[in-house]
């Protein structure tokens, strides 16, 4: 998207796709939120801000994925109980902030914290997205529409074979690409800085 003072192109390393729409209008608005503040992230540590906005923008995402996934993990709760959909769903998003913090505590060198922060979270939450969350959203729209469990699980994993399942590959590959020059970009912005 064009930056009309500068005329350049405003970083987006994590473009929104509709086919991270999972259905249920809540959790895509929350899922834009997250896109949009990591994409925000992405621009501090290219254009190597200084690290305490970094941290700010890094803060802000995780109290905002921290709404998130209690918001997504009620919702999940409400149409599928507290089965082990529910509970690997949960501990997914615990892990990611264990994950995190592993990263804040490295004592690796700064370029190199941040590029691998920007690849995690670039990744873990295509996939999360495209994946677990699609599937749990999918699953619970069935229930709504009267089928049984074992019946919306098979009509889930009916709709994300084939082609669909192609198209989340491809998705997962690109956004993978898209990271790792995001975080080329992150080390070439902090070579040469103290």
């Amino acid at each position: 998207m064009p930056d009309h003072e500068t005329g350049s192109a405003t970083l987006e390393p994590f473009p929104w796709n509709r086919n991270f729409e999972t259905g249920i209008d809540e959790i895509d608005q929350q899922h834009r939120v997250l896109v949009d503040i990591l994409n925000r992230l992405a621009q501090h540590f290219v254009s190597g801000d200084a690290r305490v906005d970094c941290e700010h923008i890094l803060d802000e995402l995780l109290a905002y994925a921290a709404f998130h996934f209690k918001s997504e993990e009620a919702i999940w709760r409400e149409g599928l109980g507290t089965g082990d959909a529910v509970r690997n769903h949960h501990d997914s998003h615990q892990l990611f902030f264990a994950q995190i913090q592993i990263f804040r505590g490295s004592k690796a060198r700064e370029e190199q914290v941040l590029a691998d922060i920007f690849d995690y979270l670039a990744r873990w939450l295509a996939f999360h997205i495209l994946e677990s969350d699609r599937r749990m959203a999918l699953t619970v729209l069935e229930l709504k529409r009267g089928s049984t469990l074992v019946e919306a699980r098979r009509a889930v994993d009916d709709q994300l074979s084939g082609q669909v399942s192609a198209t989340v590959s491809a998705l997962l590959e690109k956004y993978a690409g898209l990271s790792a020059r995001v975080a080329r970009s992150i080390r070439e912005a902090h070579r040469g800085r103290p």
